[in-house]
């Protein structure tokens, strides 16, 4: 099988066709055109936020119910990718600060024990930062089932816009 990984910053694809490799030089490479790919392409896991990207297929002959669709789908996933990003770099920050000021000399780590406490502390910290995405997230994703509901039926009874 061909393998070949085409890599722009933090998206890597792979392909397979027949028995070569190759690598790209990285900065030649491009995103992938969302009028010309196939269908959605996932990306990997973002190194911070921990979440993959999605580059959404634009169709040719999309409505404007489904370009709205797909540019909300967009928006909801920077906003995600954003608050996880800031959350879990103030999580790296202050684990490294509780190992700089809690790390006995001549250890290279703490117990689980010991680091349950940063856990807490941290978990209790944000709680309220938690509450307050987890209702934006439903709402997002409500909105977002809406339009796709709307949008499904309107293909299946043929209703053009």
């Amino acid at each position: 099988m061909f393998t070949c990984k085409i890599v722009w910053p933090r998206w890597p694809f792979k392909c397979s066709v027949r028995n070569t490799s190759t690598t790209p030089d990285n900065k030649s490479i491009q995103p992938p055109n969302p009028k010309k790919i196939s269908s959605d392409m996932v990306g990997p896991p973002d190194p911070v936020s921990n979440l993959r990207q999605i580059i959404f297929k634009q169709p040719a002959n999309e409505s404007d119910l489904e370009k709205k669709y797909r540019k909300m789908r967009t928006e909801v996933q920077e906003w995600n990718q954003n608050f996880w990003t800031q959350h879990n770099s103030r999580f790296f920050k202050e684990r490294e600060n509780y190992l700089k000021n809690n790390l006995p000399e001549g250890k290279s780590n703490l117990t689980a024990d010991e680091m349950s406490v940063f856990y807490k502390a941290f978990l209790d910290k944000n709680w309220k930062g938690h509450i307050n995405y987890n209702i934006e997230w439903y709402k997002k994703n409500i909105t977002l089932l809406g339009l796709a509901i709307t949008i499904k039926l309107r293909r299946i009874f043929k209703i053009k816009d």
